[in-house]
């Protein structure tokens, strides 16, 4: 069943069950209900489609429904959109897709710490070593210095892995641009550029998506706090308090929450995990 999960602040995390009868609007008739300026008396519903899928529309002429930042009139929903009504911000939760990605992310941990070898992308040349064995450029985990040399040169290495993996151009320039704003994080904010330490990185080409795993020595952050603040914020905002309060920019941030198909830290937050669907 797909769920609503409440993303503004004052009932951020909470949950609604989504059906087919559920409305949204100011008129008290409506199952969520919410006065503002924008908000229409019947704003938006909830309906299946011809293949008994939850779709969000517009009920109103005057009103205006977004879904992950388009203006739409009527859309299928899919676990992690991002749906704004009015003042009203949700997420779209659905429990399975969930519980499958954790267990399939669960079961990627766990083989990389039962038989995973590690190399050292400082030492050796893994440009040649993929070539002479293509398993490599399905699994494969390295570390390389917290060293701005390194990370160009390890973002070059997964460039070309992900261009063997058959995704879809799109999806690799999200991919990219997650594992970019990622690295640099880790070097940046979880490393505060100290080139003593080293990061960790782990791809797993899983057939129909792409993971990457980057695991830094730092002390982590509240990464809680910070998804929900992007989820809230324009990107601009987000950025700007970010940056006054001494942590990484919200801009590149809200790339990582909205270009990734699942997004996973360790409680700590030293440890992420994202995930990239190879098609849409």
């Amino acid at each position: 069943m797909l769920k609503l999960e409440i993303l503004n602040p004052e009932q951020a995390g909470k949950r609604i069950a989504l059906t087919s009868s559920l409305t949204i609007g100011t008129d008290p008739a409506c199952g969520i209900k919410a006065h503002h300026k924008d908000m229409r008396p019947q704003h938006a519903r909830f309906t299946h489609n011809d293949k008994g899928r939850l779709c969000v529309e517009v009920v109103d002429a005057e009103a205006h429904v977004f879904l992950n930042g388009k203006d739409i009139l009527h859309s299928e929903l899919q676990h992690n959109d991002l749906l704004t009504v009015g003042p009203l911000k949700f997420r779209i939760i659905d429990d399975q897709a969930r519980k499958r990605l954790d267990s399939r992310l669960s079961e990627l941990l766990e083989q990389v710490e039962e038989d995973d070898q590690l190399y050292d992308f400082a030492t050796e040349d893994l440009f040649y070593l993929i070539s002479k064995d293509p398993q490599l450029q399905q699994r494969i985990s390295f570390t390389i210095p917290s060293r701005d040399r390194f990370i160009d040169q390890a973002q070059q290495f997964l460039a070309r892995l992900i261009r063997k993996s058959g995704m879809d151009e799109m999806k690799i320039e999200a991919f990219m641009t997650c594992t970019k704003e990622l690295i640099l994080n880790a070097h940046r904010h979880g490393h505060t550029y100290d080139e003593s330490k080293a990061i960790t990185i782990r791809y797993r080409d899983q057939g129909q998506a792409v993971s990457l795993t980057i695991e830094d020595q730092g002390e982590g952050f509240d990464h809680r706090s910070a998804i929900a603040a992007v989820s809230n914020l324009d990107a601009a905002t987000a950025a700007r308090q970010r940056y006054q309060a001494g942590g990484f920019g919200g801009l590149g941030f809200q790339m990582i929450v909205r270009m990734s198909d699942h997004l996973e830290y360790n409680d700590a937050g030293n440890i992420v995990t994202f995930t990239v669907n190879k098609d849409f």
